[in-house]
């Protein structure tokens, strides 16, 4: 009778040091250690289905119903995407989801560095962060974001509020370091916060991924 609750208590353990080590390490280093125990990503998200399911609202939810009512025409990239649930729930309405992650778990998604993804310049409608800001450089994958989005593009970014030490200062970094604007910050959820940003305009910025550091990368 208490093998459960120990099993129960080593697993919830392994998935708080999972999460501490993505988020207090670069995100290279999380690829390294997925590429060599991929058994870990199953692991972890386990831990975060639980975790998650306790809570009052999932921001899942409120990014499917999102995409849900966007043209069925639009390209949306799901940065950290987990186990791809917004792709399988909306697949059949929305064919253009493009699911990231660092372990492809099953068939839509592709497996990458959120800083580093397959998409071209400028193509994409609406990029997609939901809990998966993760690593210290978390700047990198918002540059990606910014790049692959066309003008006018739609950055949607739910993170557990702890994840902030200055929410402002985070909002102003993303619009003054990367030419967004800022539409909506929604704060009155106790486990989340929910932000939404626009790309204002095309920016005269060289296509590479690798750029000088900015205010984002001090937070």
């Amino acid at each position: 009778q208490m093998v459960i609750p120990l099993n129960a208590k080593l697993q919830g353990a392994r998935f708080r040091w999972l999460n501490q080590m993505l988020y207090e390490q670069p995100s290279e280093k999380a690829v390294e250690l997925f590429a060599q125990e991929p058994e870990l990503f199953e692991a972890y998200h386990d831990g975060f289905r639980k975790q998650v399911s306790k809570w009052p609202q999932n921001p899942l939810q409120l990014m499917i119903d999102y995409v849900r009512r966007c043209p069925p025409e639009w390209t949306i990239a799901d940065f950290g995407c987990g186990e791809a649930e917004l792709a399988r729930t909306l697949h059949e309405s929305h064919p253009h989801i493009h699911s990231f992650d660092l372990v492809a778990a099953n068939e839509f998604i592709t497996a990458c560095d959120a800083a580093n993804t397959p998409l071209k310049d400028s193509t994409v409608n609406a990029a997609i962060f939901c809990l998966s800001l993760m690593g210290t450089n978390f700047a990198d994958f918002l540059r990606e974001a910014e790049r692959v989005l066309r003008p006018n593009g739609t950055l949607l970014i739910a993170e557990v509020a702890s994840r902030f030490t200055d929410l402002d200062e985070f909002c102003h970094a993303v619009c003054a370091d990367l030419g967004f604007q800022l539409r909506n910050k929604d704060t009155s959820n106790s486990h989340f916060v929910l932000l939404e940003f626009n790309k204002a305009s095309k920016r005269a910025t060289n296509s590479s991924k690798k750029r000088a550091s900015s205010t984002l990368d001090g937070i």
